[in-house]
């Protein structure tokens, strides 16, 4: 498998497993580990030992005595720079490359060149199921481990949210929460009736064209220029019909447009503060394609191109097509429409942090049709920014808010019990 693979699956495992103990894979959860704090390190400041201790505890789970180990590996990839007093480190001075893959870089740490067999299985297992649903007993008979391995492995798998077992028309069909998050055993039900390989090229060429026009697609029977089989456009239907794809849709003159995209990720890659900026980039994707390929009367020849001069400039060129092209985009509160003469709109970008990430997404979907970069949790960047007092009243406000829900899941639990108890007289 690729390193820069590795280091994700790596990412995907700690994340995916949070607090539990799964000792088979400690070696792969040290990488794992590294790869979450490397990527919230970048561009960060020198940061005191114990905010540091503090926000990988509360954020990654990254307990206080594993912390030092994973420093190491950061440090020999030169992602850190490490000021000790004798044994004890005092700081961290971050210097994660800014231009430069930091799981490329993870991939080649000789932790990924020593892993065990369950480590191993685990990629393995991982790396086909990001692709497709896949058959238990296929996988397990093509990955050629031992059986014992791979049911430890599917069992914690099913524990930390990286697998899902379905049983479907008589057969039993693995699905993984992190690559596809949206009604995994209607996916796992067409997985057994179209087969896997065809679900996996299907996919892949809605990968290569990122919001590509439903009427389009059904109507051409392509997408970008690749044609599609009867079963790969009866698949197109049943994964939007399904939710799987979950396709935007733009209302313009008088019908409604729906937009492909690829199955959305699970919350280990994509948390819940950044879903917003995920649900913007699509938007962002489908508005352009939009002009593009069902243009009113302005047709647009480079959708890459106007992205970047909305996140450069700011706002784009008047055009009679701006309302019905950018209105679902005010809605969504990344920009606001100025009519410059009667029938024209100019369309303006709100410059929130939140829509320059989004813009830089649908940029990235276009360019590469990949997912990539929204790992990050912005509340703990500013966590690592800021003194210890910031972190441990973080810390506080969440014990307060779980022991506030603990209290509250009690009582509705006594009033139930109380209700029950009422039926039985």
């Amino acid at each position: 498998m690729d390193k820069k693979l590795i280091a994700e699956h790596a990412y995907d495992i700690q994340i995916g497993l949070g607090r539990s103990d799964a000792p088979e894979f400690d070696g792969i959860r040290t990488i794992g580990m590294a790869a979450s704090l490397a990527v919230h390190l970048r561009g960060l400041g020198e940061i005191p030992f114990e905010v540091l201790r503090k926000v990988s505890d509360h954020f990654f789970n990254i307990p206080s005595y594993a912390l030092r180990s994973v420093l190491d590996v950061l440090a020999e990839l030169e992602f850190v720079d490490l000021i000790t007093i004798g044994a004890r480190v005092e700081k961290i001075i971050p210097t994660v490359p800014q231009f430069k893959d930091v799981y490329s870089i993870l991939g080649t740490h000789p932790h990924l060149d020593a892993l065990n067999e369950h480590e191993q299985a685990a990629l393995h297992i991982l790396g086909a199921l990001q692709l497709h649903p896949e058959n238990r007993d296929r996988l397990l008979q093509s990955s050629q481990m031992e059986k014992q391995v791979f049911d430890r492995c599917i069992v914690i798998g099913n524990e930390g949210g990286l697998v899902r077992e379905h049983r479907v028309r008589g057969r039993n069909i693995l699905v993984s929460p992190v690559y596809f998050a949206d009604n995994a055993e209607g996916l796992a039900d067409l997985a057994v009736q179209a087969g896997s390989a065809e679900i996996k090229n299907t996919l892949d060429i809605i990968r290569k064209n990122q919001g590509w026009p439903l009427s389009l697609t059904l109507a051409q029977n392509e997408i970008g220029g690749y044609s599609l089989t009867a079963t790969q456009i009866s698949l197109v239907e049943c994964l939007s019909a399904e939710g799987i794809l979950r396709p935007p849709t733009i209302q313009f003159s008088a019908r409604e447009e729906s937009f492909l995209f690829s199955p959305r990720p699970g919350n280990i890659r994509l948390d819940a503060a950044n879903r917003e900026i995920y649900e913007r980039a699509m938007a962002l994707v489908a508005s352009v394609r939009k002009g593009q390929l069902l243009p009113d009367s302005y047709k647009i020849k480079w959708p890459v191109s106007i992205l970047r001069s909305l996140r450069d400039k700011g706002y784009l060129g008047s055009n009679s097509d701006a309302a019905a092209q950018y209105g679902n985009l005010c809605v969504m509160r990344v920009g606001y429409l100025k009519e410059t003469q009667p029938g024209r709109w100019q369309f303006y970008l709100h410059r929130t942090e939140e829509n320059i990430a989004a813009l830089t997404l649908a940029i990235q979907l276009l360019e590469t049709g990949e997912l990539a970069n929204m790992e990050l949790n912005q509340e703990a960047r500013l966590a690592l920014s800021k003194d210890e007092r910031y972190i441990q009243s973080v810390i506080s406000s969440a014990e307060m808010r779980r022991r506030e829900k603990k209290k509250v899941d009690a009582q509705a639990a006594h009033e139930f019990e109380q209700m029950i108890l009422q039926f039985d007289r």
